[in-house]
């Protein structure tokens, strides 16, 4: 099932030529599938009598409950819907895309018949209930398949997609004269010379070091080590692995992940994915906060190979070849492949749940309003999780907050509004804000976890009941200009308007002491320290983030007051790691099972400059509440918005108080989540501690 699908597409099928004609004869062609024996169709392409008769197939059913008749599984990219190809199906005319029209000339055997399953003829297509039940079996199809063949050829009514310019490092050669040429060089890179991307990636490491000795090539690269790439081996990788749309589309994922075996094809080549598998042994699995470097030597490597290795990453979790089969989430599966194309969003869930390894409840069907689908997907990350991590730590945060806000010019052409507390599943990467971090386990502002199955009230359950405390509320927002805005503001600037030159020039005067309930809440230090280590978070940089020691603390405040007052950059520690110690050809990954103990940190721990995008106005801003608490918060935070720390929620939130509507009349105040925030003092559990203690209260949020 793939991207281009009619189901629930946005288009109206019936505007095109010849759907029409396909659901009027459907009828004659297909018999009513049994659910409760999942039963599928199975093609049968039959031999040609001659190289350019009519394709002639004929259908049959087969039940995946009992034992099943070999087939092959495709998958393919649909294209354009434009079905102007004639076969013979059941001895009926039946409308096809040139696309598949060319796949199933090219799979066709010249004196036996080939039995293949492939949605768009194995599916009636015109009964919406029948490709809701098809959809939900898609895992098993795939997995119960001899093989599954996917097509990378060249399509006739497909045009190229190449990704953006800017991602793209080298000027490459057109698709569809390289496929072919890619998939030898695959063959000669995995089977004559087999090495794992990672070793190719350490030559490169040691070419640009000057350590490599290897025999000079004779073939114009003479100063690139063997297989070490020249132009034209980027040039088949890119035509092979990066051109084709076929990586882009979302539905592959599933079905290359399931199936036992997997043959890549293209018009006269053919290579085994066992050969990938190869080339990625030993990689480190990414989940879907940790895939990739774009700087330096890595951007090659992941330009090329990155969607493979992510389906690679799967596949492995999905035949149990990886012992943590719990990192197949719903919340993880969603978020890594968030990236990869559909036209229906729903089938930004639907076309990702066979690889769930959860029991996430949800049911597939194509009639359900896109919201409902979003709201019953967000609610079932949280109750599996026990906690709030797709809410405080949002992969599909959107820049500018919730649609429901009105802040971002899309609120008005949205068709249907989802609740603050949905994630949005079809945002991309480009589309999102950077969560505060990725290593979710770093703060602990909230209670560890959260009362399950949440509580929802209103005539369309979409009001959230939650619970958390009331730490303050967001002070005068003194920074100018859009959130949008390129403007740089300097970190002794923001420091100068907030909290006055005399905090600048005279710190030791100057304390950190917001008041909470009649309490001073935290420990005294001076109002510089606690700026800049909001500024950082209070965290090391990557690869290896963890809080800020108390040592370390002491050895950069005196190096930040005089950056600050010296109008300079800010700086923090960096554990750094020797790049060949990495486990990965993508990243700065130093893998799961690296025993950081080895490292000696007085020799490893380096000062490193902050970015100012650290505290930019696009992702991140400085501001201070009424009561004197730093804030790290998104740039559309206004005065007045509650902060609040909620069960199950390792983040503090920012809340604003809802417009009164007919929905939520009688239902007393009522919030909906503007963004997470990072809060000087409060990230370690302190709010749980004012709770014991009695100087917060513990309320109910409803968050609409």
């Amino acid at each position: 099932m793939h991207s281009g699908t009619t189901i629930g597409a946005d288009c109206d099928a019936r505007d095109k030529p010849n759907l029409g004609f396909n659901d009027d004869v459907s009828h004659l062609i297909y018999e009513p599938l049994n659910p409760a024996i999942d039963e599928i169709r199975l093609l049968t392409l039959h031999p040609a009598s001659q190289a350019d008769s009519t394709l002639f197939c004929t259908l049959s059913h087969a039940s995946l409950a009992a034992e099943t008749p070999e087939y092959e599984a495709l998958s393919y990219v649909w294209g354009k819907p434009n079905l102007s190809v004639s076969i013979l199906l059941n001895d009926v005319d039946f409308h096809i895309t040139p696309s598949l029209a060319s796949i199933l000339s090219a799979l066709r055997l010249d004196s036996e018949a080939r039995v293949l399953w492939i949605d768009a003829l194995c599916i009636n297509q015109s009964d919406v209930q029948e490709r809701s039940q098809q959809v939900a079996l898609m895992r098993k199809i795939y997995s119960c398949c001899r093989q599954d063949i996917a097509w990378l050829g060249e399509l006739p009514d497909n045009d190229p997609e190449p990704e953006p310019a800017s991602d793209n490092p080298y000027r490459f050669r057109p698709q569809r004269s390289t496929v072919r040429e890619g998939m030898e060089f695959m063959y000669h890179l995995t089977q004559k010379n087999p090495e794992t991307l990672k070793s190719l990636r350490d030559k490169f490491n040691n070419l640009f070091s000057g350590e490599d000795h290897s025999s000079p090539r004779q073939d114009g690269f003479e100063h690139v080590p063997d297989l070490l790439l020249g132009r034209s081996d980027q040039e088949k990788l890119s035509a092979l692995f990066r051109n084709p749309s076929f990586w882009r589309r979302l539905w592959i994922v599933q079905e290359l992940s399931m199936a036992p075996r997997v043959v890549l094809m293209c018009e006269g080549a053919e290579l085994n994915w066992d050969a990938l598998s190869t080339l990625f042994k030993d990689e480190p699995y990414f989940d879907a906060f940790h895939t990739t470097d774009h700087h330096g030597g890595y951007r090659f490597f992941s330009s090329i190979f990155l969607k493979v290795k992510l389906v690679e990453d799967q596949r492995q979790l999905s035949s149990s070849a990886l012992p943590t089969r719990d990192e197949s989430s719903l919340m993880d599966v969603l978020g890594r492949f968030r990236n990869l194309q559909s036209t229906d969003p729903r089938d930004k869930i639907y076309g990702l749940l066979g690889l769930v390894t959860q029991d996430h409840g949800i049911v597939v069907d194509y009639s359900k309003p896109l919201c409902d689908l979003y709201k019953e997907a967000t609610l079932s990350i949280i109750n599996l999780s026990k906690n709030l991590d797709i809410i405080c730590q949002n992969p599909f945060e959107r820049e500018g907050g919730p649609l429901v806000l009105g802040k971002d010019e899309g609120a008005a052409q949205a068709p249907e509004m989802f609740p603050s507390w949905t994630a949005e599943f079809h945002l991309g990467r480009p589309d999102c804000v950077a969560i505060l971090f990725a290593q979710r386990g770093i703060f602990k502002a909230g209670s560890r976890e959260l009362e399950t199955p949440c509580r929802l009230l209103g005539p369309k359950k979409d009001v959230l009941i939650l619970k958390g405390s009331v730490l303050g509320h967001i002070g005068p927002v003194l920074q100018g200009g859009s959130p949008n805005s390129n403007a740089r503001t300097e970190a002794a600037e923001i420091m100068r308007m907030y909290l006055g030159q005399d905090a600048l020039d005279d710190p030791s005067q100057h304390h950190y002491a917001p008041i909470i309930g009649g309490k001073q809440v935290s420990p005294k230090e001076t109002l510089i320290r606690a700026y800049w280590r909001t500024l950082v978070k209070d965290c090391t940089t990557p690869p290896r983030m963890r809080r800020l020691l108390k040592s370390e603390i002491e050895s950069l405040d005196p190096i930040n007051r005089d950056h600050l007052q010296a109008g300079e950059v800010l700086q923090t520690f960096q554990i750094s790691l020797d790049e060949s110690k990495s486990r990965s050809a993508f990243s700065y990954h130093p893998g799961k099972d690296f025993d950081f103990t080895e490292v000696e940190e007085s020799k490893n721990l380096v000062l490193t400059y902050l970015p100012w995008l650290s505290y930019s106005q696009r992702d991140w801003m400085f501001t201070v509440a009424d009561n004197g608490l730093f804030l790290l918060a998104r740039p559309g935070v206004k005065q007045g918005d509650v902060i609040a720390v909620l069960d199950g929620a390792k983040i503090p939130m920012v809340l604003r108080r809802a417009e009164t509507n007919h929905k939520h009349q009688d239902m007393g105040e009522v919030y909906q989540f503007v963004c997470s925030t990072y809060v000087h003092g409060f990230m370690d559990g302190e709010a749980e501690r004012g709770v014991s203690e009695g100087w917060l209260e513990k309320k109910d949020f409803l968050i609409a």
